[in-house]
Parts: C-alpha cells; structure tokens; sequence
C-alpha cells in the first residue's frame, strides 16, 4: 500500500514541470446514523467515503490524459484513467476508464451531487466507471445537445478493470440529450435524455440511499443479457432545481421468466442564499457561493428532497423468497457550501418496503476537494 502511494505521489511530483498539469483530490469523511425497525438503539459508524488523488494534464495536438485513484478503506481502487484525443469538429474520443453515459446522477461527480449517495437506480449498472472505449460529441445543435457512447469491459475498479474474457460480454452504453431552453448563463435550463444500455448478466445490490446500512441482493436465476432504458430531465429555474429519472431493466434468461427491475426518483432542491447549480455537457459542476465564509460571507445554503424507489417484478421475487418487492425512500438534505471546495452536508433518511418504516438515517459529510 505505502509502495503504490509513493510511486503515485512520485509520478505526480514529475508531472510538475510539464506543460498545463493539475494534481487534484478529494476528501469525503462520513458519519451515518441508522436505525431499523426492529432495532432498539442507533448503529453509528464513520469512513472515509472517498479519497482521490489525480493527476490530469493536456498535451500537444489534442491529446490530454488523466490518472485517478480512490485510496478510501485504504485500499486501491482505479477511477478515471484514460488516454483522450479532443476535437472541437469530430468531438472527444478516450481509451481507458471512465464513467458511463447512463443519465444525469452518473454524469455528475462525487464532489456535486445534491445528496450523500446517488439514487438507488443508479446500481442497475453497478459500479459507475468502466473501462474500454469511449466516444462524447457535445456540439449538436449548435452546443445545445450531445451524445455519448461507451463499450465497456466488466472488470472492476479494485482489480484495475482487468477482464481476461472479453468474449463473454461487453457492456454497450449509449446517452442523447437536448437542452431546449438555456437563458442567463445557465439560470435557467431545460435539460432531456435518454439513454440505454445492454450488458453481461449480474446480481443486483444496492442500499437504501446509504452507505453503511443493509444491502439488498437480488439474483435472476438462467439470466443472459441485461437491457437498460432510460428517460432524464432536469429544470433550473434561477435558485430552484427540479431533477428526475426513469429506469427500466429486462433480463433475458433460459427459464421464461420476466425478470424485470425500475426505478425513478424526483428531486426538488433550493438554494436560500441565492446561488444556482450549475450546468454543462449533460451533468452538473461546481457551485460558487456569492459570499464565501472567510470573507465576511456565510456560504451558501442549499435545501433538498428527493423521493427514489426501486420496484421487481413478480418473477424476480419469486427467484428471491423474503426480498422486498419495492423499496421507497425519502430523503431531506441541507447543504452547507463554506466555499466553492469546502461543504458540509446533512441528510436525513426514511425507507419503507412493502411493509412501511423499515429504516431510518442520519448521514453527515465533511467534504474538500482541491
């Protein structure tokens, strides 16, 4: 562990003198609260959420590059690591690992998303990176649209996306989107999409909108092949946000069975200080608090809700005796934006199932990025 952190640092410090290099990170230090139905007392637990460190830097005629680790649970885990060739006429071609198209949670990073952990719907892909070939155009309709393409191997982050059997299946990924109405340098937006995808057969595991809770695993007995579709949409309307997404996943199989999982969630968010999120490429950035805190500013404040489920169909269930047929969860969230790379985040978190209140949450994050 120490050996491989000293090789990065050091690779990273002899990047130093070449042309237009940044040595970027990241620290998401979490404590969850949670407490089930059934429980008695709270169960209360800490982690480092993530701790990247990267190097990313252009290079002549178009070309740039970027290497990206997670060290959280002091272990190595690879993010972006990719080889990119950028064209404003032919768009952007990269070879290596990163994120998926499937939709605005997924295109939008760690370090700005509204929430401690994305929607339960994002796990039908299960992990959001992935390694191969990768293909983005943003200019269509004069800046006002773009589509992304992906071919992806199954290898994971933990064992540097290594696939020795490409043969049994890639992951084929493909996102469009439109945005009909952008006024103001991005105070108000209208974004919609849509994106698909099929790939190789898996388990499906998540949380419930948390990180340190029950993980719910469904298996699809005899499955073959995954099919992904998916709707997106996005409004901003000055210091108010309306995002949601709709997902829906067939399993193919050799026993005649309808393994079908969906999910979608609707989230309102509302800055109280006057700030707005901020919009590019089909995801969301960075936001700049108006009166920063260390210049006589209290930051900015951001107040969010957000209901997500996730639904099986009668066959899945029946492949997974005792799992819970739907999952909904309620979150509520007041962000604390010191500065545009300092925040404090708070959520609260109720699930139900089939039978209401199964669990309830805390969650606080410490976060910097630099």
């Amino acid at each position: 562990m120490k050996r491989i952190i000293f090789i990065v640092l050091g690779i990273s410090w002899s990047f130093l003198s070449a042309q237009n290099v940044k040595i970027n990170g990241r620290i998401q230090y979490d404590i969850e609260a949670l407490k089930g139905r059934h429980d008695t007392a709270w169960t209360i637990g800490n982690e480092f959420r993530r701790v990247h460190l990267s190097a990313a830097g252009k290079l002549d005629h178009g070309f740039d590059y970027k290497v990206e680790i997670n060290l959280a649970h002091a272990r190595i885990g690879f993010r972006d690591m990719f080889i990119r060739y950028k064209s404003k006429r032919w768009g952007e071609i990269a070879v290596g690992a990163k994120a998926e198209p499937t939709g605005l949670a997924m295109s939008t990073s760690s370090k700005y998303i509204s929430f401690l952990e994305r929607p339960m719907l994002s796990a039908l892909q299960n992990f959001r990176w992935g390694a191969g070939l990768h293909y983005a155009y943003y200019g269509l309709y004069d800046g006002r649209g773009g589509f992304q393409l992906a071919l992806t191997n199954k290898g994971t982050n933990g064992e540097g996306f290594v696939d020795k059997h490409l043969e049994k299946g890639l992951n084929a990924v493909g996102r469009i989107y439109m945005v009909p109405y952008y006024k103001k340098r991005g105070k108000y937006v209208l974004h919609l999409g849509l994106n698909g995808a099929s790939r190789p057969p898996a388990d499906l595991r998540f949380r419930a909108e948390n990180h340190m809770g029950e993980k719910f695993h469904y298996t699809f007995p005899g499955a073959t092949r995954r099919y992904e579709r998916g709707a997106e949409m996005a409004v901003l309307f000055d210091n108010i946000s309306l995002q949601g997404e709709y997902k829906e996943q067939n399993i193919t199989n050799e026993v005649n069975k309808d393994y079908r999982v969906t999910g979608y969630y609707l989230m309102l968010g509302m800055f109280l200080t006057g700030e707005h999120r901020h919009y590019k490429h089909g995801g969301f950035g960075r936001v700049k608090p108006l009166h920063p805190v260390g210049r006589r500013g209290k930051g900015a404040w951001e107040l969010v809700l957000r209901y997500s489920e996730m639904d099986m169909s009668r066959d899945v269930l029946d492949a997974n005796s005792g799992m819970p047929g739907r999952l909904a969860n309620w979150s509520v969230g007041l962000n604390w934006y010191l500065t545009g790379r300092v925040r404090i985040m708070y959520n609260y978190i109720l699930t139900h199932d089939d039978d209401p209140g199964r669990m309830q949450g805390h969650l606080i994050r410490f976060q910097l990025d630099f």
